[in-house]
């Protein structure tokens, strides 16, 4: 076991590993990261359209509705778990 645990010491010790070394600053980082976000909500905003044009068109049909209803419902589940990605990447950023 001993054995086991140095062959993954060596394996993963940092000056053995040719990593490449990033130049990117926290300003960099957060201006990607706020980039990608930006991207993203407009995409949700784009589905939460989509969806709304459905439910319009849906003529009452209840497989139709419920179909937009359930879009409407996963594009709001989505821009939550992003609100709360972005929470934790920008306390993680600000720890750092």
């Amino acid at each position: 076991m001993t054995g086991l645990l140095n062959f993954f010491a060596q394996i993963l010790d940092p000056n053995k590993i040719n990593i490449p070394k990033t130049t990117a600053d926290q300003n960099e980082f957060t201006r990607i990261f706020n980039v990608i976000l930006a991207v993203m909500g407009a995409l949700a905003f784009l589905m939460l359209v989509i969806a709304g044009f459905r439910y319009t068109i849906s003529q009452g049909d209840p497989t139709r509705v419920a179909d937009a209803k359930r879009m409407i419902i996963y594009t709001l589940v989505g821009l939550v778990v992003i609100a709360l990605a972005a929470t934790v990447v920008n306390f993680v950023v600000a720890q750092t």
